[in-house]
């Protein structure tokens, strides 16, 4: 394998798990009765967990 496949399958690796993670926080943000998250709710919350719901609960 030459450096530029390794490169290629790393950039591979990286947006898969950053795809996953941005759904699995959507998920979050739904189960706490956020129905429609927007793209900033959901950075919130991969950046901070629950602290980015201010106390909102379902």
């Amino acid at each position: 394998m030459n450096i530029q496949a390794t490169k290629q399958e790393g950039r591979r690796s990286a947006e898969a798990w950053a795809w996953c993670l941005r759904h699995e926080a959507r998920g979050a943000l739904i189960v706490h009765g956020i129905e429609q998250p927007t793209e900033r709710q959901i950075a919130a919350y991969i950046l901070f967990g629950e602290k980015s719901l201010n106390g909102r609960t379902v």
